[in-house]
């Protein structure tokens, strides 16, 4: 990460874009054969012809080498870097320190884009010169490629400079969609890459937590990608484990420290230490409420969280969802069993709107994970 300290808080400067940017298209594979494929094909298909494709192959132990070596062949703008695995942010750093364009965007292996991404989003770039970092809504997608539902992930999409918010609400950023609708200008992605290694999963997150910190969101309305959710990269609510929620806690945790670091390299200390906590936001609450649930915490220091939980500031808003709402406010009282059953129920009948909600609220993942 370059060192760029500035006197306050305040998006930093961008170079006008030249008439055709080169965009560079960053994915990082690991064993997704099965996809990886259509990945590529709908980078070919794109109406936007001054892009480069950089895969990198995080050690798949599948043939998803052979499936790439074929679209190398097929054209020359797609590369692969094979490389023995590393996780997400070891593979998205190869693919950035060998990619060349003025606009960068990720592309997760698994993953489908309108054939107008890329033209949309160079033009989204040129409309807003302090604009470095764009985002589009998305649709949801099965393993098959069906659609999920037929209405976009996100109503309201992120927009302008949202960095005092981030620092009022501890690092998070609402409605920002997951990696591969998230572009960069160059500028931007020299001070976030390369990325902390020890994130093999989540590394996007790095993305938009670090983005909004040194430019302006410009969304774009359109649905330009599918986002695809199949058994090997969701984590269902009937699945989830004490082992899951410590980790993605944990990773809360580590993220929000990145943010500290992110922000005193480009601010100083001052800006650095305006962070709030993680618990300036009520995911930050849920996340210590439902862990305290699964390791069966006494019930002493369970009602501790709970009350933090639902007399947040947030807590009516970020729950909109009355079954999980009235769970969470009124739950308290019941037997861990009872309460983790009904919890499990109610995640059952509404997972899709779960993962979008998870997503949309930066909450790692925690009921959908990619990788």
């Amino acid at each position: 990460m370059q060192e760029l300290k500035i006197e306050k808080l305040e998006p930093i400067e961008l170079s006008e874009l030249k008439e055709l940017p080169l965009v560079s298209i960053l994915i990082a594979n690991y064993n997704y054969e099965k996809y990886i494929g259509e990945t590529l094909e709908s980078v070919l298909s794109q109406t936007y012809s001054n892009w480069e494709a950089i895969v990198c192959d995080d050690g798949s132990k599948d043939n998803s080498c052979q499936v790439i070596e074929t679209y190398v062949k097929k054209d020359s703008r797609i590369k692969l870097i094979r490389q023995q695995n590393g996780g997400v942010a070891s593979a998205l750093n190869t693919t950035y320190s060998k990619s060349n364009g003025e606009i960068v965007c990720l592309l997760d292996a698994d993953d489908v884009w309108m054939p107008d991404k890329v033209q949309k989003v160079v033009e989204a770039f040129q409309s807003d010169l302090k604009g470095g970092f764009v985002i589009h809504d998305v649709y949801q997608i099965d393993g098959q490629g069906q659609l999920i539902k037929p209405t976009p992930m996100i109503k309201n999409l992120a927009s302008g400079w949202v960095a005092l918010s981030g620092l009022e609400h501890g690092g998070r950023f609402e409605n920002i969609p997951p990696a591969s609708a998230l572009c960069i200008r160059r500028e931007v992605g020299d001070l976030i890459f390369p990325m902390n290694e020890a994130f093999r999963r989540n590394a996007d997150s790095l993305i938009f937590r670090l983005a909004p910190f040194v430019t302006e969101i410009v969304p774009v309305s359109e649905v330009l990608s599918k986002f695809r959710l199949h058994g090997a990269n969701l984590t269902s609510f009937t699945s989830i484990t004490t082992d899951i929620l410590v980790r993605e806690h944990e990773t809360a945790k580590r993220v929000h420290q990145e943010q500290k670091q992110f922000l005193k390299k480009i601010y100083g200390v001052e800006v650095a230490e305006s962070l709030a906590g993680l618990e300036a936001n009520v995911w930050h609450y849920y996340e210590c409420y439902l862990l305290a649930r699964f390791q069966g915490a006494p019930r002493s220091e369970r009602k501790k969280v709970h009350h933090l939980l639902v007399t947040h500031p947030q807590f009516h808003a970020a729950f909109s969802y009355k079954p999980l709402k009235w769970l969470l406010r009124w739950g308290e009282s019941l037997p861990n069993a009872l309460f983790l059953a009904l919890f499990n129920q109610i995640s059952h009948e509404s997972t899709l709107k779960r993962i979008a909600r998870s997503i949309q609220q930066g909450t790692l993942g925690l009921f959908g994970i990619k990788r």
